[in-house]
């Protein structure tokens, strides 16, 4: 009896250990999708050929449906410009004892041609497949139908598709998504959409589930989700969305965002297959335990902080009612120091308080935010923190400490009060506003600057020194947590490798930067001017930090920090900026330029070009290497047939056939008139209208030759001009750079530019 109740302990975990999730498996089909097939841009014919893997993997495991939803048309909910493409969901069903139905999904393609995309998400491909194998074995009760999304990477196109137009999405009653599986903790679960997030059963039921498979990892990153909150569209999610804005309980797990995803380092090498049998296992139990059955609450809202592996879920109605507690006490804080208060009659005062002390807050924010650039300059790069980031987050420290120590020099000339109820007054003015701010937004930003106004509250309440130097503390640590999030360093990258802007707005930018910081911190140094006149005792010793001893140790500090920074690489194998041949020919005039463009300065590059070897070492971003003539035969042929028909208006009949040299990575071909409107326009493929053109754009690497019918009508006669701008990866004038660490991108666009009809 005592052994068949331990076998009856035992057996729930081990039955877990023994999930049959392949690593080995689901290894093999990454490799296939991102060395044999590559880089999978949306509507590519490499996105073809995944799915197309994909689907003969769905029967060869003997699953009941096996096809691709066809996406002939993608619209971008950013920029609202729509496109034509040949995309689509690649769906393998199998079937179970009813129609309930639960999908596991993950997106099929890679975001952009130089994309490998083994990680993000080739990972959670793979691991969809090796899920459909395993689970193929087995009876459910649920149908199971398994989804790869194309376009994900260009604003969740196929699975807001798959969701507006799958023929059984009401039987859908669960929706588990894979974006990214890479071995790097944390595993990551994704939760919120535009109107609320994941129901708590689902979220709680993921930790529950990830406890019994005893991995570790699982962490939801709460402050990076709310900041992203305050980006219009969310600016972080995945194909779960789509999901739960159609009222279908879903959640998506993905792993580390620091990995070099939407670079060509997310590539198999670079991947670490640990991470493939973490998520399959997790979401097969998810499965096991929804299988008969599925909750009925479909979504929630709330704020949900993790303490250890433990998740909180706090209803939004409690972080309204603690604002409220916090601003009273803020309130109730003022009237109580203002009891003792010591400027009571207006001569004593000291003019503009607020004033001086923000040409403080301004000083120490400089420092901090040029910090970085006394290393690059150094170094000789512009962004020397890629590789290493940690370091410079100690450097900052330093940097802010020297500011405070230059500005404590200062503040006996500047005539400074030394009532803390002038200071605690405007500290509470400041954070009101913020609150006020950011109440507009959603409550769960609005948190952080009631917090801060309950802990300065709180620091001016206590009577001990060493409680209001804590609670002062505590006082910024929330509003800093939401700027300097857990995904700080991934925005900071993706922000780095994506600038292009021309160095007087790079200086523009650290203005802003020092300015918006400046405003962040400054209740902070309002509450500790009031926390220290307050104490009666120097705390933080700093009258002896403004001594020179103290601008002596403050200054080596730093200076050691900078020398130690500046013998780290930049880059890192992992890592890397990338350099772009750009090339850009006018077919008309048969002139072209041939240019390099960089995030990072160009400097040290070996060029061979016109078969010449040529180094250039320039602190330039943007250098035009040469001009050149073409007059060979075009990569863009044009044939076309144009038919008017005139009633009260005039209306265009214009078949276009475009013959290509190769495929292009993207074309727009338009139509424009000088004076009447464009209306009634019509045709086989999408287009995008003004009120005085028309154009279709069409990606990734469509065919060679296109046939592209359009009509349209204008009020009266009129010259219509047709225009087409294709972009291609491959060069007409062939370019070679070497540099270490270094990705080489090529590009050439093409325009051309035609009156058809006078």
């Amino acid at each position: 009896m005592k052994r068949s109740l331990l076998f009856l302990l035992i057996l729930p975990s081990l039955s877990y250990t023994q999930i049959p999730f392949s690593t080995d498996s689901a290894l093999s089909y990454l490799k296939t999708i991102s060395i044999t097939i590559g880089a999978r841009p949306m509507g590519s014919p490499n996105e073809r050929r995944a799915m197309e893997f994909a689907l003969a993997k769905f029967r060869e495991f003997g699953l009941d449906e096996a096809y691709v939803m066809e996406m002939k048309t993608a619209k971008n909910d950013m920029t609202g410009a729509s496109v034509n493409t040949n995309s689509g969901i690649a769906i393998g069903v199998l079937r179970g004892k009813t129609d309930r139905i639960i999908v596991i999904g993950g997106h099929i393609d890679s975001a952009g041609p130089g994309i490998p995309g083994a990680n993000d998400d080739g990972s959670g491909s793979a691991a969809v497949i090796e899920l459909a194998r395993v689970l193929s074995k087995e009876q459910h009760h649920s149908t199971i139908v398994f989804c790869l999304f194309g376009g994900e990477e260009e604003g969740l196109i196929g699975s807001k598709y798959f969701a507006d137009h799958f023929p059984r999405i009401d039987s859908v009653t669960l929706m588990l998504e894979l974006d990214m599986a890479n071995g790097n903790d944390p595993l990551i679960p994704t939760i919120d959409f535009k109107d609320g997030s994941t129901p708590v059963w689902l979220v709680q039921a993921a930790y529950e589930e990830f406890g019994k498979l005893e991995y570790s990892g699982l962490d939801y990153p709460t402050h990076f989700f709310t900041a992203m909150s305050m980006v219009p569209g969310g600016g972080v999610g995945s194909d779960h969305e789509p999901f739960l804005s159609k009222g279908i309980p879903a959640i998506d797990f993905t792993s580390d965002m620091n990995d070099p995803i939407h670079t060509p380092q997310d590539d198999f090498e670079h991947f670490k297959s640990s991470g493939l049998k973490r998520s399959g296992d997790l979401v097969y139990a998810l499965i096991h335990r929804f299988d008969e059955n599925v909750p009925k609450v479909k979504t929630n809202t709330y704020y949900l902080l993790q303490i250890g592996k433990r998740a909180l879920f706090f209803p939004l109605w409690l972080l309204s009612a603690f604002i409220i507690v916090s601003v009273v006490l803020a309130i109730g804080a003022l009237i109580v120091v203002r009891k003792r208060r010591i400027e009571t009659e207006r001569s004593q005062r000291p003019k503009v308080l607020a004033l001086k002390l923000f040409l403080f807050a301004l000083l120490i924010q400089t420092c901090v935010w040029l910090s970085e650039n006394l290393v690059g300059l150094i170094k000789g790069t512009r962004f020397p923190w890629v590789a290493y980031p940690d370091g410079y987050f100690i450097l900052g420290f330093f940097a802010a400490l020297l500011g405070i120590i230059f500005s404590l020099k200062f503040s006996p000339r500047m005539n400074l009060s030394k009532d803390p109820y002038r200071w605690f007054l405007r500290a509470v003015i400041f954070l009101l506003v913020f609150t006020s701010l950011l109440a507009l937004i959603n409550v769960k930003v609005t948190l952080y600057p009631a917090l801060a106004l309950f802990f300065l509250a709180l620091a001016m309440l206590v009577q001990r020194p060493w409680l209001k130097l804590l609670f002062w503390i505590l006082s910024p640590h929330f509003m800093f947590r939401l700027m300097f999030s857990e995904g700080f360093v991934f925005l900071g990258r993706t922000m780095a490798f994506q600038s292009t802007q021309p160095m007087w707005m790079y200086f523009v930018l650290h203005l802003f930067y020092i300015f918006f910081f400046a405003l962040w911190s400054f209740p902070f140094l309002l509450g500790f001017a009031a926390v220290y006149f307050d104490s009666g005792i120097d705390l933080l010793w700093l009258k002896q930090w403004r001594t020179r001893t103290g601008l002596i140790i403050g200054s080596a500090l730093f200076l050691l920090c900078v020398l130690v920074l500046s013998s780290f690489p930049s880059y890192s194998d992992e890592w890397r900026p990338t350099i772009t041949i750009d090339q850009s020919l006018d077919m008309n005039a048969g002139k072209g330029t041939v240019q390099l463009k960089s995030s990072e300065y160009l400097r040290h590059l070996t060029i061979h070009l016109a078969e010449k070897d040529t180094t250039i070492s320039t602190w330039e971003r943007n250098v035009l290497l040469r001009n050149f003539s073409y007059n060979h035969t075009p990569w863009i042929q044009i044939e076309r047939t144009v038919l008017t028909s005139v009633d009260s208006s005039i209306t265009y009949n214009i078949l276009a056939t475009l013959h290509f040299k190769y495929r292009p990575r993207n074309f727009t071909l338009s139509y424009s008139t000088k004076k009447s409107k464009i209306e009634d326009v019509g045709g086989e493929f999408i287009a995008n209208t003004t009120a005085h053109s028309v154009s279709l754009q069409w990606k990734s690497f469509p065919d060679t030759v296109m046939m592209i019918p359009i009509h349209f009508r204008t009020a009266k006669a009129d010259s219509i001009t047709e225009t087409i701008e294709a972009r291609f990866v491959e060069l007409i004038e062939p370019v070679r750079i070497e540099k270490e660490l270094t990705n080489i991108d090529s590009q050439t666009t093409l325009r051309r530019t035609e009156i058809i009809k006078r």
